[in-house]
């Protein structure tokens, strides 16, 4: 993390700044008897300083809910609190969780070699716990980001986590890890592939772990916005059954 603190201090030396949006739909029991509905839209605004970069999200969200499933660690998460269930096809929204996150590169993907990244980020208890779309505490995450290009046309992916979860008074919740791994290929000059299989630790005990298979599409127009499109697949009772996404990005 001394890295993205120094280059936040530094002056940079030219303006490089991205910001981002999508819309992210997923729907899935998470181990109830009861479907969620989940609605999630992030605004993303980031700054690059050279090999380091610090971002700033803030979203909005929508969940149906019949508060079995609760959102932690900003993923729905089914809860084991007894005497929680509302009305069936009750919905909740308002302002998601605020995540601050920074990067800083520590070895370039070069031939013969690798690219490896430090991660850092804490989300911000801004989402209402009330709702059931947040916890109303703080979570911090570290990890490392790995690249490897195989050839001119792979390269492998993989990504390790650990996130400290914030309990709530008369709850503990476990810390997670988190792993994912797969691969980036370009199909022509526009448009690039990226699919990915994460795993990560439940965060409530006896549930089951996250588990899903994730593929995004990107698009590099001429008008210097980037698209993107994806889908998720969910591989056990932790994840959302199914998952959709799309949005775009610019650079200034």
């Amino acid at each position: 993390m001394v890295c993205i603190l120094a280059a936040l201090l530094q002056v940079a030396r030219a303006e490089d700044w991205k910001f981002s949006t999508s819309f992210n739909y997923d729907t899935g029991k998470y181990g109830t008897s009861e479907r969620t509905n989940s609605v999630y839209i992030p605004f993303t605004l980031k700054r690059y300083y050279g090999d380091a970069d610090f971002s700033v999200t803030a979203p909005y969200l929508r969940q149906s809910s019949t508060r079995q499933v609760i959102r932690v660690g900003g993923s729905p998460t089914r809860s084991n609190k007894e005497g929680t269930t509302v009305t069936v096809g009750s919905s909740e929204s308002g302002p998601g969780d605020i995540l601050l996150r920074g990067n800083c590169l520590l070895k370039r993907d070069e031939p013969r070699s690798f690219g490896l990244s430090l991660a850092g980020s804490v989300k911000l208890p801004t989402a209402s716990k009330n709702k059931g779309l947040g916890t109303g505490e703080m979570d911090e995450s570290v990890g490392l980001e790995f690249a490897k290009k195989l050839s001119p046309r792979w390269t492998l992916l993989t990504d390790g986590y650990y996130t400290i979860i914030g309990d709530p008074s008369g709850t503990d919740f476990n810390n997670q890890f988190s792993l994912d791994i797969g691969f980036y290929r370009p199909l022509s000059v526009e448009i690039g592939l990226t699919v990915l299989y994460e795993t990560r630790s439940a965060i409530i005990s006896g549930n089951h772990n996250p588990k899903d298979i994730s593929g995004t599409l990107d698009y590099k127009s001429a008008d210097g916005n980037n698209y993107f499109g994806g889908l998720l697949m969910g591989l056990s009772d932790g994840s959302p059954d199914i998952g959709i996404s799309a949005g775009l990005s610019r650079r200034f």
